[in-house]
């Protein structure tokens, strides 16, 4: 996860970072950095794939409305 935190401060939404629970900073990671789909994703947490986009999706908007 430091991956993801070194990737944001490097844009400058360092504080967009601290806004994001850390399920979304970890599903955020999973989706972006390391390739993997909702729907694996979702197996990691035992949750459907729809939870998992409105997380990310959530978590992206925290970014970019920042």
């Amino acid at each position: 996860m430091d991956r993801l935190k070194n990737i944001l401060i490097k844009v400058g939404l360092e504080r967009g970072y601290e806004r994001l629970t850390e399920r979304e900073k970890k599903i955020i990671n999973f989706y972006y950095l390391e390739g993997y789909t909702d729907e694996e994703i979702a197996k990691l947490y035992g949750i459907c794939h729809q939870s998992v986009n409105e997380s990310r999706q959530k978590g992206i908007k925290k970014l970019k409305y920042f």
